[in-house]
């Protein structure tokens, strides 16, 4: 008998010879045999499905739990599935529901998008990484590798290609999955419709109500997030669902959750992101003992029960806490003096990831944060922690417990993921700085937000030695980035600055030489008043080399954005925006005009926006600007009145955007090396009477699309 066997769905004789092969000599021992013989007879002849779970259960031999587990999903019954289809449904859901997310989604992708001739293994881990199923090469070798083990994908070629068994393929695209999200129903499916399936998608529907009470006994995935209209959860919904391991309701209208969702013994995952009306979390949560994931970020809880200590699997901890403490909350039952009762935190001895989210408003965090800090540290295994810190000498008390505690080399903020909000203040009902931005700065890996601060304390120099991303918001004090120390912001690669009326200059080699923001891909300025230029003294080479986006916003101060000494150094400079800086009247300053008309720079520059800068009259003042620039944004720029053809001298120019009598108006300098363009064919007008962010981002999308139809064939 080989690897290679050819599986006869007919020929029953093979079921026995063909378990043990696959399970091993170990099976003829008592124990093994009698629960061995049970599974085969519940297989009822089905070749594949023997090797299938003598596969899956080899992996576990002597956990008695799975293999009465394994009987029992065998044994389920299906409304319209013949014998032969139950038997692998059953047992590809007993399999799929123990594995790895990352193993099951990267089957799933397989049943649904892979060649029926298989695919070359290389170019399907390449993909699986493209489509964020895993994130390195090596894990998406183990996970082929385990996939061929247990008999769900098949090798050929040396292993060199791999393809899904076409039985496998079939009932899972036909009994394993209900996928129907995105399709705008007002209404669920139908009851009978629920029994059938593992794994039901329904997410980014319409529909504002659910079956009372779905028969889904196999079902292990239940997606329903995004479904705006849906309120109420029916009370027994959840009765029968007694195999649900995963259960989005993230971005629902719900309120409160339904007694029977308690009962879910085999509940591992529960998502409750951005559910705005929810905001009691009952202490009945305490009954789900198998939670490993529990998310409420972005809900308005008022409180934590005590109860979630129970959850002692939890590996993943996300919460964000109602923000408004006055007198209506003060006689509710679930309300509390302290936002997280004192011990559940540090009883979750499983928790890696743990997030935080307070209210700066909710007085009772303030009292609340130090006992939390200790805690923290109390967590061997964790390395990913958001929290908010009222008072900067909260952060010495996290450099303490991390020196101290037992779980310093794992628990060494230099090797955790953090994302640190520090000093006191008031929540904004609207930011300045815009949502994409606040976005991109949240999913940096280790960030220090920085809010009112009044001095340079030890411990955020400390912290900002480790950061990869700082947003300094509203300091009164600094007048340069400088002033943090020499070996601070050696990672940083995202810089946000708002409203910090001291600063005069990015960075002042005269305050600290050493200071080159060397790893720096982004930085972000808005509304700084007294911002005069972004480099104050001597310019080292290498400073800003990795800089790639480069956005200024209400300077009204800004005179100087580069010198003529900066601009080798900027090489990765792929987009810069300037807007309200009314001072610039050029982006490039020198002593020597006629120097930069020798230089070529920003090589790879794609993108500039000057928006409302009065005084502007030249760009690149002569310099041979980047050969890669493919978009050009300026509106109400009244003095500039010439372009010289340097500006615009990229053959991969699609798009120039400005008022059309401007365009109509503009004159061309003379240059010895280019003459005057013609590029009315890429002008696209700016209308006064319509809005400016809507017009430039209807303008991308058309330009996006001429990018693409440029673009060479691969």
């Amino acid at each position: 008998m080989t690897e290679d066997l050819l599986i006869r769905l007919d020929d029953h004789l093979l079921s026995w010879e063909l378990f043990c092969f696959n399970f091993g000599e170990i099976v003829h021992l008592s124990w093994f045999q009698l629960k061995a013989i049970k599974v085969v007879e519940k297989c009822s002849g089905h070749l594949l499905a023997v090797v299938l779970m003598a596969r899956a259960l080899k992996r576990v031999q002597f956990d008695v739990s799975v293999w009465e587990h394994a009987c029992y999903m065998l044994s389920l019954q299906h409304n319209k599935s013949q014998m032969v289809d139950r038997v692998l449904c059953n047992t590809l859901a007993f399999i799929l529901g123990r594995c790895l997310d990352s193993a099951h989604e990267c089957l799933k992708h397989c049943a649904f998008y892979m060649e029926r001739e298989g695919r070359d293994k290389v170019d399907l881990i390449q993909e699986w990484i493209r489509h964020a199923l895993i994130r390195k090469f090596d894990e998406g070798q183990k996970i082929v590798g385990d996939l061929v083990s247990a008999f769900l994908l098949e090798s050929s070629e040396n292993g060199s290609s791999v393809r899904i068994r076409e039985e496998i393929r079939e009932v899972s695209l036909n009994s394993l999955f209900l996928l129907q999200g995105g399709m705008g129903l007002t209404k669920t499916p139908r009851d009978e419709a629920w029994e059938e399936f593992f794994e039901i998608h329904l997410m980014n529907n319409k529909f504002f109500e659910l079956p009372n009470t779905p028969n889904c006994p196999q079902l292990v995935k239940l997606f329903l997030q995004n479904n705006h209209f849906l309120r109420v959860i029916p009370p027994l919904f959840f009765q029968h669902m007694p195999m649900l391991q995963i259960l989005d309701l993230s971005h629902t209208k719900i309120r409160l959750l339904p007694r029977s969702l308690y009962g879910l013994a085999q509940l591992q995952k529960l998502f409750l992101r951005s559910c705005k009306l929810f905001m009691v979390l009952p202490p009945e949560v305490g009954e789900l003992h198998n939670l490993k994931v529990l998310d409420f970020e972005g809900t308005e809880i008022i409180r934590l029960p005590v109860e979630v200590g129970k959850l002692t699997n939890l590996t993943s901890l996300k919460m964000s806490f109602y923000g408004d403490t006055d007198d209506r909350w003060k006689d509710d039952r679930y309300y509390s003096s302290r936002i997280i009762p004192q011990n559940v935190v540090s009883n979750l001895l499983q928790l890696e990831e743990l997030i935080i989210d307070v209210s700066p408003d909710d007085k009772r965090w303030n009292s609340n944060a130090k006992d939390i800090v200790e805690e923290v540290f109390q967590l061997d295994r964790l390395n990913t922690l958001q929290i908010y810190l009222p008072e900067v000498l909260l952060l010495n008390e996290l450099w303490k417990n991390a020196s101290s505690s037992s779980a310093a080399a794992a628990a060494n903020i230099s090797g955790m993921h953090f994302r640190f909000t520090v000093g006191s203040h008031m929540k904004r009902i609207i930011s300045r700085v815009p949502l994409d931005v606040a976005t991109k700065f949240g999913e940096q890996e280790r960030y220090l937000k920085y809010v009112n601060g009044e001095c340079f304390p030890i411990e955020i120099e400390k912290i900002l030695g480790e950061a990869t991303a700082l947003f300094l918001d509203r300091r009164s004090t600094a007048t340069s980035l400088s002033e943090f120390g020499t070996g601070t912001m050696k990672n940083l690669k995202c810089c946000v600055l708002a409203e910090c009326d001291e600063i005069q200059a990015i960075v002042d080699t005269g305050v600290n030489r050493y200071l080159s923001l060397e790893s720096l891909e982004y930085l972000n300025v808005y509304y700084m008043k007294n911002l005069k230029s972004m480099w104050k003294g001597k310019f080292q080479w290498g400073s800003l080399s990795c800089l790639k986006v480069l956005a200024l916003y209400t300077c009204p101060q800004l005179t100087t954005i580069f010198t003529s000494n900066m601009i080798f150094s900027l090489r990765n400079l792929e987009e810069l925006v300037v807007e309200d800086c009314p001072k610039i009247e050029s982006l490039v300053v020198t002593d020597d005009p006629n120097a930069t008309q020798q230089m070529v720079g920003f090589l790879k520059l794609k993108k500039i926006s000057l928006l409302y800068m009065p005084r502007l009259v030249s760009i690149f003042n002569g310099l041979i600007a980047s050969l890669n620039l493919e978009w050009m944004s300026l509106y109400d720029c009244p003095s500039l009145k010439t372009l010289y053809p340097e500006d615009v001298w990229s053959r991969n120019l699609r798009t120039i955007t400005g008022e059309a009598k401007w365009w109509e108006e503009l004159k061309w300098n003379d240059s010895k090396r280019l003459g005057p363009p013609n590029l009315d064919s890429i002008f696209v007008p700016i209308y006064w009477d319509k809005d400016l962010m809507t017009q430039l981002a209807e303008i991308n999308v058309q330009h996006q699309a001429r990018m693409q139809e440029t673009e060479p064939s691969q």
